[in-house]
């Protein structure tokens, strides 16, 4: 008896450790971790990002996509989250686009960004990240659209980093005179635009 009881522990041991290795359980965790920096979320964008009886389903949470049971797009724009990035991204591997433009995050953007081999699609525009920048950025050759306006770098830019720098600029300037009319900035701290149009960020 006691030997089919530690059999049956055994297995369930080795099963929890199997969930808990997921490619989902292991992205949906580095979200949580990416959550914890987050220390103002003031429409609450991120309030179903929790483990429910035990699982851990990303692919179910608010600015969060899947294919095929892996987590390839965040886009987390116009919440006025406040935090910072943290190493965690480095776990999201098979990301091909990260948006979270206009918000407020600060500090620098972490390196593991920079090595993440799927993403295409790099918006991060009018939040208050500073230097200096990862320079496996210039290396990152799936990286397409990097969108990096109105933040304060600090140091030397390398000349690719200085080229991703300039296609950012130009990029955006395409799109500055309609998004500026239609979308209040969050690089502040306060924002006063939060009750007018809570209800549009989520429709």
């Amino acid at each position: 008896m006691m030997v089919v009881m530690l059999l049956m522990l055994v297995l369930s041991l080795f099963e929890q450790n199997m969930s808990f290795s997921s490619p989902l359980n292991s992205e949906g965790l580095a979200l949580l971790r990416f959550k914890q920096r987050v220390v103002s979320d003031p429409f609450s964008a991120l309030s179903n990002w929790k483990e429910i009886d035990g699982e851990i389903d990303p692919c179910s949470w608010f600015g969060v996509e899947c294919s095929d049971e892996k987590v390839v797009i965040l886009n987390l724009k116009d919440l006025c989250l406040v935090g910072n990035l943290g190493p965690e991204f480095g776990k999201l591997e098979n990301l091909k686009s990260i948006i979270l433009r206009n918000n407020s995050f600060s500090g620098s953007i972490p390196q593991e960004i920079g090595e993440l081999k799927e993403l295409e699609l790099l918006d991060l525009g009018f939040n208050n990240f500073s230097g200096p920048f990862p320079s496996d950025f210039g290396n990152n050759l799936s990286l397409t659209t990097p969108l990096l306006d109105n933040n304060e770098f600090l140091g030397n830019l390398a000349p690719e980093i200085y080229e991703v720098k300039m296609l950012s600029e130009f990029q955006v300037d395409e799109n500055r005179l309609t998004d500026a009319a239609t979308i209040p900035s969050c690089k502040t701290s306060g924002f006063p635009c939060q009750s007018k149009w809570r209800a549009a960020v989520f429709l």
